[in-house]
């Protein structure tokens, strides 16, 4: 959630030292795909995609009160409470885009609204700013068309308009594999496993 008067999440502070955290919108992207991948080394891949190169600690404390805020900034919204305070939240969003599938409607929503391209704001625009912009576009947008789209109920539409609206929305269909957003991801069990493996490996396990 972004702040007008706090600056986003951009270093954690951990036994005297300051640690930088990149939350790009495109590095938070890549940790939510990677979160849903079979990769083995996926856990030691996380901290990578948020600390580089700096030599970290790998310490029980310092790992979970990173992830702590990262899964804070992540997925606190102004409009759904604080859920995101709770490791084990209950609340299952509805599945209404991917960052993937969608990433062409995205990207032209960010250049038809705001003339933002998003293929140069990669390692630059923070995530809360894009959360920002993204929960801002308005339903002319091409992005906003497909989830209205997706969302439609057929009995509501005209019977001589459903036959069109069903085949668009078989072409805008969500892949089987379902797509999870940050709140479900950080709900997952897969992640619950990663957190597992990396504090295993801070504890020498």
């Amino acid at each position: 959630m972004l702040s007008l008067t706090d600056t986003p999440l951009s270093a954690i502070k951990f036994d005297g030292e300051t640690y930088q955290i990149n939350l790009a919108f495109d590095n938070v992207i890549k940790y939510l795909e990677l979160v849903e991948d079979d990769s083995e080394n996926k856990e030691l891949e996380a901290l990578k995609l948020f600390f580089g190169n700096q030599e970290i600690p790998l310490d029980p404390d310092f790992i979970e009160s990173s992830f702590k805020l990262i899964n804070e900034t992540i997925t606190k919204s102004a409009y759904q409470g604080n859920s995101s305070k709770d490791w084990s939240m209950n609340i299952a969003p509805q599945h209404i885009y991917s960052y993937e599938q969608d990433a062409d409607a995205i990207y032209s929503s960010f250049m038809m609204q705001y003339h933002i391209d998003l293929l140069k704001e990669r390692g630059k625009m923070h995530w809360c700013v894009f959360r920002a912009l993204f929960d801002g576009l308005n339903e002319d947008t091409p992005i906003q068309r497909i989830i209205e789209l997706r969302q439609k109920n057929l009995t509501d539409v005209p019977d001589e308009q459903r036959g069109k609206v069903m085949q668009l929305q078989q072409y805008y269909a969500l892949k089987l594999k379902k797509p999870k957003t940050e709140e479900d991801i950080f709900n997952s069990s897969s992640l619950s496993s990663a957190f597992a493996s990396l504090m295993n490996t801070a504890k020498g396990g």
